[in-house]
């Protein structure tokens, strides 16, 4: 199986709140996620926040468009990655970042 793990936090430090930005009706993140399911070799898309407040509004999406997502270190990206990608069985892992 293959998952791709989607990054995302509303802390960018070049354009926060990115994730959330409405583009033409929906958010930079939903348009990332659209585009990985659309991917023929990818079986599951999840998304991997901090569980730093500024994150909630994050997983809220997520849980309203019925996606997976995982909270972890505000301030280790790859740890985030690392134990979502450990905790799901999944053998094979691709990242993208929003």
């Amino acid at each position: 199986m293959i998952c791709a793990i989607i990054q995302a936090r509303m802390s960018s430090t070049r354009l926060p709140g990115k994730v959330l930005a409405d583009i033409e009706g929906k958010t930079m993140l939903e348009r990332v996620v659209a585009r990985r399911k659309r991917a023929k070799l990818v079986d599951r898309v999840i998304v991997a926040t901090s569980s730093g407040q500024a994150d909630d509004r994050v997983a809220e999406l997520c849980a309203a468009i019925d996606l997976v997502c995982f909270r972890g270190s505000e301030d280790d990206v790859l740890d985030r990655y690392l134990q979502r990608g450990e905790g799901n069985g999944d053998r094979r892992h691709c990242a993208s970042y929003c």
